[in-house]
């Protein structure tokens, strides 16, 4: 008796029909698998980034030979909170002036704070910290409350104002001058 070749084929081709289809529908099902993964874990709050130092960032505090450097830390949560600790240092030759007052004057003040993005003015970032030193300037105030508003994102500068109450109160303002990177002394 004699095979009809067609006929073999025939049968082949329907199972080798049915493995393609069900390969098919494993990967098929495979790549659902992972496109549902991937839209879960988007849509979940991720603590990838928390936590995470974003590195150390320094501004100039014009009109004043001043300079800020604040460390940058992501913080945990939803809200895009930045933590901040600030080294605050100034060296004033006589006839120049710091913002603590007019030099000869050296001077460092330490503190921490938070940066988010502004809800008063939108695509500009909020800076806050509380300062604070051991020197005779600033009024002889020992905590100051610096603010700064960064509304230019594109060179991440914007004005500052800096607050000491206390039995001398002292306020003062100016620009906050970005600094493509922090001098080694400060």
């Amino acid at each position: 008796m004699q095979r009809n070749c067609r006929d073999s084929l025939s049968s082949r081709s329907t199972v080798g029909t049915q493995r393609r289809q069900q390969r098919r529908a494993l990967i098929a099902r495979g790549i659902m698998s992972l496109a549902a993964v991937v839209l879960l874990t988007g849509m979940l709050p991720s603590l990838a980034g928390a936590g995470q130092d974003l590195g150390q960032f320094c501004w100039t505090l014009e009109p004043f030979v001043d300079t800020l450097r604040l460390s940058v830390t992501q913080a945990d949560g939803d809200a895009a909170l930045f933590e901040l600790h600030a080294r605050w240092r100034a060296t004033a030759a006589a006839g120049e002036q710091a913002a603590g007052g007019a030099g000869p004057a050296t001077y460092q003040l330490l503190g921490a704070g938070t940066a988010s993005d502004s809800l008063t003015q939108p695509g500009s970032i909020d800076l806050a910290l509380d300062a604070v030193h051991n020197t005779t300037f600033f009024g002889g105030n020992r905590s100051c409350n610096f603010f700064a508003v960064i509304n230019n994102l594109f060179t991440l500068s914007g004005s500052w104002t800096l607050q000491c109450p206390g039995t001398t109160p002292f306020t003062t303002q100016g620009t906050f001058t970005f600094l493509s990177s922090c001098p080694v002394a400060d």
